[in-house]
């Protein structure tokens, strides 16, 4: 492991918004980072056009449906897709 770094502000999210105010941050000086976190929101307010976004979001309900018993409910089996 490398040695860690240190960042005056730290941006989740590399969308329009995200990319101004790092742009912004940095050239003002502060050392800034940006994280494109695919953002795990609500089933269809995720970007359908970034593949990443997607995967992040269907293993978080996988989570979420084989320790359903951790949140008060019973699920039926959960697997893998086939297709």
């Amino acid at each position: 492991m490398g040695t860690p770094e240190r960042f005056e502000a730290l941006i989740l999210g590399s969308g329009a918004g995200g990319k101004l105010l790092a742009w912004h941050l940095a050239r003002s000086g502060r050392r800034t980072a940006v994280v494109g976190a695919p953002v795990i929101e609500a089933p269809g307010r995720t970007s359908t056009a970034c593949p990443a976004k997607k995967e992040i979001w269907s293993a978080n309900v996988a989570y979420v449906a084989r320790h359903a018993a951790e949140f008060g409910t019973t699920t039926v089996a959960v697997g893998r897709s086939t297709w």
